[in-house]
């Protein structure tokens, strides 16, 4: 494998500083908008959410970057996105698909009456406009993928890559990266899953001694994901229609 290391040493704490600059920001923005529009959470707060998210992880990284760092995100997080590795999209959409066809019968033994719908998915399915498409589409399938890896990849990765062997900073850092996502307890089924995805973008940054890849994989597996939750209702009639009992099955276990 390459030498993944980043021009900097990034410590636990400072990782999780990041982490949790994300977190205030997006407590701050979903309050903002919450208040502004007098409504429960919509789209709308979702994807203000995700945005606050995302800028409060780019504002810590930039602090830090500036503060202990070259003050460049290329040369501090890793962070680069190549035209070579556009095959990582439609890659990520058949990860999707395999993850979801290997952890089906897990999931079929841990939550026999049926997994639990995680909070994104019942937002999503009041998604009634072109904008509302447009948001997710924007803060999942694009800006999540870049900061997560320069979070957990670049980052995280990069700082267990110095102490442990490459086969166990890929799995610890894949262990981190899908407990995070219990920040909603109904992720819960998702996690076999999440562990798989964040071996293979760990495994990719590794193999690569870049982020390009794994960003491009990672926007794959989120927008397939996004795509399901807004049209896997249409989707899964359609599929009914064609009457092809495989394909269907497929669906099913990508839509949970």
């Amino acid at each position: 494998m390459n030498d993944y290391l980043q021009d900097v040493e990034w410590s636990i704490p400072q990782t999780f500083l990041v982490f949790v600059g994300g977190l205030v920001g997006a407590l701050i923005t979903t309050v903002a908008v919450v208040v502004a529009q007098g409504d429960e959470l919509n789209i709308i707060a979702f994807a203000a959410s995700f945005a606050g998210q995302a800028g409060g992880n780019i504002l810590v990284m930039w602090i830090l970057s500036a503060w202990k760092g070259t003050g460049s995100l290329t040369r501090d997080f890793g962070l680069r996105i190549e035209a070579k590795h556009w095959w990582g999209i439609p890659a990520g959409l058949a990860l999707q698909g395999a993850v979801a066809l290997v952890t089906a019968p897990l999931l079929r033994l841990m939550f026999p009456d049926g997994a639990p719908q995680q909070s994104i998915a019942s937002l999503t399915e009041g998604t009634a406009t072109v904008t509302e498409g447009i948001l997710i589409v924007l803060m999942v399938g694009i800006a999540a993928p870049i900061v997560e890896e320069m979070l957990f990849r670049g980052m995280l990765l990069s700082r267990l890559s110095r102490s442990m062997s490459p086969a166990w900073a890929i799995l610890v850092q894949a262990l981190v990266f899908a407990s995070i996502h219990l920040l909603d307890p109904s992720a819960v089924a998702a996690l076999p899953g999440l562990v798989i995805v964040g071996a293979v973008l760990g495994y990719a940054a590794m193999r690569t001694g870049s982020l390009s890849l794994p960003i491009m994989l990672h926007a794959g597996v989120n927008l397939t994901a996004v795509v399901l939750l807004i049209f896997g209702s249409d989707l899964m009639d359609w599929l009914e229609q064609a009457a092809d009992p495989a394909l269907i099955r497929l669906a099913g276990s990508i839509l949970g």
